[in-house]
């Protein structure tokens, strides 16, 4: 049963569009897939030049810590005990020496935290800058600072006593020669755990294009809101007396 204040609902027709054209694409239709990427980075807000700055600039930045591991590493790496020999030059006092393995196994507890530490303080710090060129800088920096940055520095620490001991020592003499990385592995690591960790951050985040942190999946300044259309409503005025509504008859 109808009610009396009620008015029938006129339903547009429907425009039939000739066979063989193509549908226009209006605000809310989906076009193909690659017209779609192609608009999301036409709206990019960012530059070429603020790219290529934040992905050099990481580079730089990460490979200067680069330095602190290296120390790090030197500071807890265990020494290796030789005994120099004479015209044999200078042995391992052991014949199985963990000392070699522990230097590795530390390096790679240490590039582990290093990479995890770097890449998250630099995806919390420049949030405005996240996309591929800030993975490619964070990747590239922490591969340099693990596979010569660090072992170079902690390394060379001890290098030069080390040296004038076997210049001046005799047969028979020990000291404990500084650590080594033996093994490419550990000096991958950081690489490794930078480009894992900042991959799931990324593809943990709420928006597509990392453009806009914060903000709801698809509403950055790529995407802006989409628009409801309403109709009217059934009853003039929002704050309707309940009581004033018509009832239904028996």
């Amino acid at each position: 049963m109808a009610y009396p204040n009620e008015q029938p609902v006129s339903v547009p027709p429907a425009v039939e569009q000739p066979a063989g054209e193509p549908v226009p694409a209006g605000p809310g239709t989906a076009g193909p897939e690659w017209q779609q990427w192609f608009r999301v980075q036409q709206g990019s807000r960012r530059s070429w030049r603020r790219n290529l700055a934040v992905g050099f600039g990481v580079t730089a930045a990460i490979s200067v810590l680069g330095v602190l591991l290296g120390l790090l590493w030197a500071w807890v790496a265990p020494g290796v005990p030789v005994v120099f020999a004479g015209r044999a030059g200078t042995l391992v006092t052991d014949p199985s020496p963990e000392q070699y393995i522990a230097a590795d196994g530390w390096f790679t507890l240490l590039g582990l935290g290093f990479g995890l530490i770097v890449t998250i303080g630099t995806w919390l710090v420049l949030r405005r800058d996240r996309g591929p060129f800030l993975l490619l800088g964070v990747v590239a920096g922490t591969l340099l600072s693990g596979r010569w940055v660090a072992p170079l520095v902690g390394e060379y620490l001890g290098r030069d006593a080390y040296d004038q001991w076997r210049a001046t020592a005799v047969q028979g003499a020990t000291y404990l020669a500084p650590p080594e990385v033996q093994s490419l592995g550990p000096k991958l690591v950081p690489a490794f755990v930078a480009a894992i960790v900042l991959t799931l951050l990324a593809g943990w985040s709420n928006d597509p294009d990392l453009d806009h942190p914060g903000a709801l999946p698809g509403y950055a300044a790529n995407h802006p809101e989409p628009h409801y259309e309403t109709g009217p409503a059934p009853y003039e005025g929002e704050q309707a007396d309940p009581a004033s509504r018509p009832q239904p008859g028996p």
